[in-house]
């Protein structure tokens, strides 16, 4: 590693205040780039006097005049001009003013044109007798009585046609919706006294009897039938409900069995009350296949190929294999996919794989075979039970062992983001426990409890990113604990500024053993620059420790996030807080979240 020299010192110490200054020209020059045109091609302008923003604001909107130019024919002004009056009278009407009087005015500058209106609005209309009725089931139906105790409009209220509208518009959307197909309005009268400044709305909405889901048609020869219908979220003869619908597509394209997937509602049976459905699914490819290469600082270059069968046979079994290749870690992984009663939400694994990893701190070997049982549960977490049976040979400070585990195991996970790919804001929690026990067949017994979480707040224009990565271990016989399943720090995804798995407690010769327990955090702030290009500042803390022996190691740098086509890159310069090396250089890639 490159030694700095005073004046470099000085410059990265700096670096924060640079970036702010940067940061208030880069603002400024988006600011002016973004209002170029708008300075450049001016609009014909409207003034509007003697009557509120909101109602200026809607006859600026009937005007429409910002979507013209100044430089228009004079026959295209006449006609703009001409037709004002009614556009205004318009405008004015629909927020009640039934009685306004208006002079308009051309405008001409040297620049552009426009008008000036003087309005008189004069008394508005206000609501006298309000009348909304519900008739047939849906007269119960909680949802359409909330609906009309948010929407109405009350006695006493200024008219409004834009609310008057959105009401009868809003019931008949609902009435849809909710599967009551015979539903209409048997009145929608809004009677207005101009001379008394008044008006009445009477509104009498008769729903008809609420329809039921009737059969399912699906138009597949893929998979069992009865496969299929354990994914449908509602049973044949219940209240219809289309939000239902949405939901149980999305199911079906969650499953990445299909390349389409339709779900219609077809013709109402007037007779029987029944809205059939109809289900139209493409198959997507069976095999799957795909080769990768990428880098990191951690792993170097690496390399992986993987392949899948989605579709093992008509219950929707799948099954595949995956191998991952670089100059620190070796790795092949087997699994069988299992569809269970709930398809959507649950689903067991066979799973079986071997792993080689040879760093500065520790090599191993690990054979691993075991069942998962996955669930989605109502709140969305996802839910895992793990038993594992795992064969290890390992080396740590030049002591060799060889271990066999049964390990069983608890999991939960949750996450959220407003972009899958690029998220401006999102979170990610996971825990888990596991353990084995030394009566039950296993070469040591230990409990390890983990959990990490990740955190992403758009702040400022960019955004700020804080991860916490945490775990213990109760163990009485510390060196038999396979290299797998001790604690390291340092890394890429860890302290930036050290070598992968560099932290732990160490030996008296200074080689690092690993820790019972772990704590890692970070705090990082990205910027936009250009384009797909961002800066990034950041500080890491953290360490792995035994009882009793926590000595914190941090850090803090500068970096580059490029977002390719590829996934997120990100390239990052440390400085360690206590190491022989100045700084680190950084390369990782794959999502925020």
């Amino acid at each position: 590693m490159l030694n700095l020299y005073p004046a470099q010192t000085l410059f990265i110490r700096n670096a924060r205040r640079r970036i702010g200054y940067c940061k208030a020209l880069l603002l400024s020059a988006i600011l002016l780039f973004c209002c170029r045109d708008a300075l450049a091609q001016p609009h014909p302008t409207v003034t509007i006097d003697n009557v509120p923003e909101p109602v200026a604001d809607n006859i600026r909107q009937h005007l429409s005049l910002s979507d013209e130019q100044c430089q228009i024919s004079a026959r295209r002004r006449q006609t703009l001009t001409s037709t004002a009056a009614d556009k205004v009278r318009t405008a004015m009407q629909a927020l009640g003013y039934y009685q306004a009087t208006w002079e308009i005015q051309p405008l001409t500058t040297d620049s552009c044109w426009g008008l000036a209106i003087n309005v008189e609005p004069g008394p508005p209309v206000m609501l006298d007798q309000v009348e909304v009725s519900l008739s047939g089931e849906a007269e119960t139906d909680t949802r359409f009585i909330r609906l009309i105790e948010r929407m109405s409009p009350q006695m006493g209220e200024q008219l409004n046609h834009g609310r008057y509208d959105s009401l009868k518009t809003a019931l008949l959307k609902l009435a849809q919706q909710r599967g009551y197909a015979e539903a209409q309005f048997t009145r929608q009268q809004l009677l207005i006294n101009v001379a008394e400044s008044q008006a009445d709305i009477f509104l009498s909405f008769s729903s008809g009897p609420r329809y039921r889901f009737g059969p399912l048609q699906l138009d597949q020869n893929i998979f069992d039938e009865a496969f299929l219908k354990r994914f449908v979220p509602f049973e044949n003869d219940t209240p219809f409900n289309a939000s239902l619908l949405g939901q149980f597509q999305q199911v079906l394209i969650n499953t990445r069995y299909f390349d389409q997937v339709s779900v219609t509602p077809l013709t109402p049976d007037s007779t029987a009350k029944l809205i059939p459905v109809r289900v139209v699914l493409t198959p997507g490819a069976r095999y799957s296949t795909s080769l990768g290469i990428g880098i990191a600082t951690d792993t170097g270059p690496r390399t992986s190929v993987a392949f899948r069968n989605n579709r093992a046979n008509q219950q929707g079994h799948r099954y595949g294999a995956d191998a991952q290749l670089s100059s620190l870690l070796y790795n092949v992984n087997m699994d069988y996919q299992i569809p269970l009663d709930k398809p959507a939400s649950e689903l067991l694994t066979l799973k079986g794989g071997w792993e080689k990893e040879d760093t500065d701190s520790a090599k191993s070997e690990t054979w691993v075979a075991g069942i998962s049982h996955t669930k989605t549960q109502k709140n969305q977490w996802i839910r895992s039970l793990d038993l594992v049976y795992q064969v290890e040979s390992f080396e740590v400070a030049d002591e060799e062992h060889d271990s066999e585990l049964i390990i069983p195991g608890i999991g939960w996970q949750r996450s959220w983001m407003d972009n899958p790919v690029h998220p401006n804001r999102g979170w990610r929690l996971q825990f888990s426990l596991r353990g084995a026990e030394e009566s039950l067949g296993s070469d040591i017994s230990f409990l390890q409890l983990r959990g990490a979480g990740k955190y992403i707040y758009p702040l400022m224009g960019g955004r700020l990113l804080g991860r916490l990565d945490a775990g213990s271990s109760a163990v009485n016989h510390f060196e038999e604990m396979p290299a797998t399943l001790r604690f390291f720090a340092g890394g890429d995804n860890s302290v930036r500024g050290y070598d992968y798995e560099e932290l732990g407690p160490t030996n008296n010769a200074g080689e690092v053993l690993g820790g019972r327990h772990l704590l890692a955090t970070s705090l990082e702030y990205d910027y936009p620059i250009y384009k797909d290009y961002s800066l990034a500042v950041f500080y890491d803390a953290g360490n792995a420790f035994d009882t009793g022996n926590f000595t914190l190691k941090s850090s803090m740098g500068v970096g580059v996030r490029w977002r390719s086509p590829l996934g997120p890159i990100r390239v990052d310069i440390a400085f360690p807080e206590d190491s022989d090396e100045t700084f680190r250089l950084h390369l990782s890639m794959g999502p925020d979240l």
